[in-house]
């Protein structure tokens, strides 16, 4: 379904005349031109692009907008401009993103537009399956990490600092062509692996130590997302290190297997934890199994114990299970994958086996 399509599909399930769409990433996904302010309507009969003088010419300029029938530029008569519309085409009922508009922001159109009927609706769904053109820009996101992940391991050596791989990275990716990072790099070594969300410090890197690294770059606007933990020197410091990179690379190997079209969401974490459960490690792995990703680094569709979304061909998601002991340490492996009708499609390639760097 197009994403013209989708917004439609919307507006007649709400029974609405109209939606007003706020969010950048929202705005981005349906006429691919990124912009911090703007505002999209759609209509029944058509769709309107207002920007604002930073980004007007540009927007003129660009040779692949896509979905946008007028395009404009605004000042501060834009709500005028917009009550114009709603006139002309007999617009009452308008659609927002109640998952992302601020309660003081939806007073504020009600005054502009002088319409009570604003109706919230949850678009978080809209962009969980991917189209031809936006999985192509998320595999070369993850062939960039790829590359990315090649340079670390030929050049960390013990005694690099976390900061100072940290820094490598963002170089890395910029080097390779990424636009920016999709978040901020995680680097966690030796007891700091039991941080899920470790932010690199000043401590430095050792042998014997297992060194997780979770990071991601942006390609025209689409995320990539990748977590490897790999061993610093031929032998671990503490043999229970061993066990759990072995444990939770089954559970993930599991996760990945069970990824197809038409498979609950939920039940591929629920069985990912009931296997570490059983190694005697539930308690250690405690946050969802993965995510979808696009546009936003994080979105949906979630594999969580409470998720019931039943997984479609396009979607593109993360399978990262992970165990994190304090004062011990902890591993996560992380990939990206596109969903199949018979299965699924592996976007990040770098080895999931242990690396040990000498």
């Amino acid at each position: 379904m197009n994403k013209k399509a989708i917004i439609n599909q919307c507006m007649k399930e709400n029974n609405l005349d109209a939606f007003l769409i706020y969010s950048p990433e929202n705005r981005y996904w349906f006429s691919r031109f990124h912009s911090s302010m703007g505002y999209l309507l759609v209509t029944k009969n058509k769709t309107y692009l207002f920007l604002d003088s930073r980004y007007i010419t540009m927007a003129r300029e660009k040779t692949d907008l896509q979905n946008i029938d007028v395009l404009e530029g605004f000042g501060p008569n834009i709500w005028n401009r917009i009550s114009d519309i709603l006139k002309a085409e007999k617009i009452s009922k308008i659609g927002f993103e109640a998952d992302w508009l601020k309660y003081q922001e939806v007073l504020n159109f009600k005054k502009q537009l002088k319409i009570d009927d604003l109706t919230p609706v949850d678009t978080s769904k809209w962009r969980m399956v991917k189209d031809e053109w936006e999985i192509k820009q998320i595999q070369k996101a993850c062939e960039i990490t790829n590359q990315v992940y090649e340079d670390v391991l030929g050049w960390i050596k013990p005694g690099i600092t976390e900061k100072a791989l940290a820094r490598f990275v963002s170089d890395a990716f910029l080097k390779h062509d990424a636009d920016k990072l999709s978040f901020d790099t995680i680097v966690a070594s030796g007891v700091n692996g039991s941080k899920p969300h470790a932010v690199p410090t000043d401590k430095k890197i050792v042998e014997g130590e297992l060194v997780t690294l979770d990071m991601g770059c942006f390609y025209n606007g689409y995320a990539s997302d990748q977590t490897r933990t790999f061993l610093m020197g031929n032998e671990f410091n503490n043999p229970q290190l061993a066990t759990i990179y072995n444990i939770v690379y089954e559970a993930q190997s599991l996760g990945i297997s069970m990824v197809k079209a038409g498979q609950n969401a939920g039940d591929i974490h629920r069985a990912v934890w009931k296997y570490i459960d059983e190694q005697g490690y539930g308690q250690y792995f405690d946050h969802g199994l993965g995510h979808g990703l696009g546009i936003e680094i994080h979105e949906e569709p979630y594999e969580s114990s409470l998720s019931q979304t039943i997984l479609q061909p396009g979607m593109t998601i993360t399978v990262e299970p992970g165990i994190y002991i304090p004062g011990i340490g902890g591993v996560r492996i992380e990939d990206d994958l596109i969903v199949t009708e018979n299965g699924y499609e592996m976007l990040t390639t770098s080895p999931r086996k242990l690396i040990k760097v000498n």
